[in-house]
């Protein structure tokens, strides 16, 4: 009985190392996944700013203080949408992150 209970024990031990490196893999992966999230968020970011200018130039003869408002609002909502999105991604990163733990 001593000798079988010892030898389950060093296959336990000798199985953990295993298992970290799992969770290691596992948590490197769910961080490449935020950087690519990140990085398609920066994209939509780039497209948005880019139509927000070509739609800027149009309306350059209107009156300056409405223009300006309609800017500001624009980059408000623009930044809201920025915040979204990444607020987006971090919890894709958590939800990976959590279900790299070892179930127990």
């Amino acid at each position: 009985m001593p000798r079988a209970l010892i030898l389950l024990l060093l296959s336990l031990v000798s199985a953990l190392p295993a298992l970290a490196d799992e969770g290691g893999l596992c948590t490197s992966v769910c961080a490449a996944e935020r950087s690519q999230c990140q990085k398609d968020a920066r994209s939509i970011d780039r497209f948005e700013r880019d139509t927000w200018v070509s739609r800027q130039d149009v309306r350059a003869g209107s009156d300056a203080s409405a223009e300006m408002e309609r800017l500001e609002a624009r980059r408000a909502e623009a930044d809201k949408r920025r915040f979204e999105r990444d607020a987006d991604c971090e919890a894709a990163y958590g939800r990976c992150t959590a279900d790299c733990q070892p179930l127990r």
